[in-house]
């Protein structure tokens, strides 16, 4: 457990520190997945990144109201505080559908497509996340015999709730933090190689996936996950939530489940392929053309790529 990072004379509280490496990993895959893979304009680039930001802020009232949610169930009183993963992606995966439909217009009935194209950002952001909560210290696993185990520190939650003999520590637990931190980022490399054949299925994929892993996990863990009132821990419960999202939602992008709707969904992209270019993309389109002469002149890409750039952005007009 690592509760603080030293840095040329600064004091970092290492939890804090990895949430910035996952907000960084997050919006740096977003701009590379919406500018450089999906080559999306100017405003809409911009409208999906305001989107993105206000589902990022929904991803941490909803972890908020998750997690005090469920301890307050435990407690039988109002609990208010922590966050939960899950209870974030639940919030977070509807606001951005929702938001993107209503104010993306060229991107209606693309929405599962671009919510795919941010997921490996998300995965490896949590990722950070969950190093953060394994330096904090703040979960862990069950106590176990395994080889795969650590011992935290004397004055861990870890270590107050399963101390050793002589009290200088822990008794060995599994460290979850890791071993998720190593799902997501398993997730994260599967589904970038998924875009290469599929650019639409990311999100079920991870749905699924993180779904029946978080599910299996919660039966290692050791620290208080909040309560239900039955057997199936809180996670568990999203957990089930978020597996039948995404099966729902492979079955229906596959026109198998909820034609109706998915004749629908295909139909509004359709017309938002239809919609006229306006002023403002003309104007975009313009200043993207003199920004790559600028950088032709200067040098910084070959005349090659200057001119199939030029045409792509020439085409789109």
């Amino acid at each position: 457990m690592i509760r603080w990072f030293h840095i040329f004379g600064l004091h970092i509280p290492s939890y804090t520190l990895m949430l910035v490496f996952s907000m960084v990993a997050f919006f740096s895959l977003f701009v590379w997945a919406n500018r450089a893979l999906m080559k999306e304009d100017r405003v809409t680039f911009n409208r999906q990144l305001f989107v993105a930001c206000l589902s990022v802020g929904m991803l941490g009232a909803s972890a908020f109201f998750f997690n005090s949610l469920f301890h307050s169930i435990e407690e039988k009183k109002l609990v208010l505080g922590g966050i939960t993963w899950l209870g974030g992606v639940v919030g977070a995966i509807p606001c951005f559908l929702i938001l993107t439909r209503l104010l993306v217009p060229k991107k209606r009935g693309y929405e599962p497509e671009m919510l795919s194209a941010v997921m490996p950002g998300l995965a490896l952001g949590h990722a950070f996340g969950r190093l953060g909560c394994f330096f904090g210290g703040c979960c862990y696993g069950a106590v176990s015999s395994s080889p795969l185990t650590v011992v935290y520190p004397a004055n861990s939650p870890a270590a107050e709730l399963y101390p050793n003999a002589d009290g200088t520590g822990s008794l060995p637990v599994l460290p979850i933090p890791l071993f998720e931190a190593v799902f997501e980022v398993i997730m994260f490399v599967a589904m970038l190689c998924l875009r290469k054949r599929d650019k639409q299925h990311a999100l079920s994929l991870y749905c699924v996936g993180y779904g029946i892993f978080r599910f299996i996990a919660e039966f290692f863990r050791g620290d208080s996950r909040g309560s239900v009132g039955g057997w199936v821990t809180p996670s568990q419960l999203l957990s089930l939530l978020l597996f039948t999202f995404g099966v729902l939602l492979f079955l229906e992008q596959k026109g198998i489940l909820f034609k109706a709707f998915h004749e629908r969904r295909l139909a509004r992209r359709e017309a938002s392929d239809a919609l006229p270019i306006t002023r403002l993309d003309r104007v975009n389109d313009a200043e993207l053309l003199r920004e790559l002469h600028a950088l032709f002149e200067e040098g910084i890409i070959t005349e090659t790529e200057y001119l199939a750039k030029k045409q792509d952005i020439l085409d789109r007009m």
